[in-house]
């Protein structure tokens, strides 16, 4: 059975708050607003077309690979999504995993559902 990867990710408003985190996979974007939010579905900020799916899932990759926790131009497709969602926050990557694309959306909420790791805010300060 073929696995899918997927990134996590915290936006952060400009006071240096959480307003909300996102698990991005191809053609499955997941939105939750806080931690007792309900979790909502996206995908649609995004047409998901073959190109843009493996443009996705290279970028997790690249996330992963580098370490990079802040999100930016480098990873056009991951930040062009994040954007849509929140254009004033930034958005930070807090984590990566696989899941089987058959429960994908199951598994991903389940994702969203554990507490995020923590990041540091703006100040610095955790």
């Amino acid at each position: 059975m073929a696995a899918v990867a997927f990134g996590r990710f915290t936006l952060i408003d400009p006071h240096g708050d959480s307003v909300g985190d996102v698990v991005i996979a191809p053609e499955c974007v997941l939105l939750q607003r806080g931690p007792s939010g309900r979790v909502r579905d996206v995908s649609y900020l995004a047409l998901w077309s073959a190109a843009r799916m493996q443009s996705v899932a290279d970028e997790i990759a690249t996330l992963t690979r580098v370490g990079s926790i802040a999100v930016n131009s480098t990873t056009p497709e991951v930040y062009a999504i994040l954007r849509a969602i929140a254009p004033v926050a930034a958005p930070l990557f807090v984590g990566a995993g696989r899941c089987s694309r058959r429960f994908a959306r199951t598994s991903l909420k389940a994702a969203l559902a554990r507490p995020a790791p923590r990041h540091h805010n703006a100040a610095g300060t955790r």
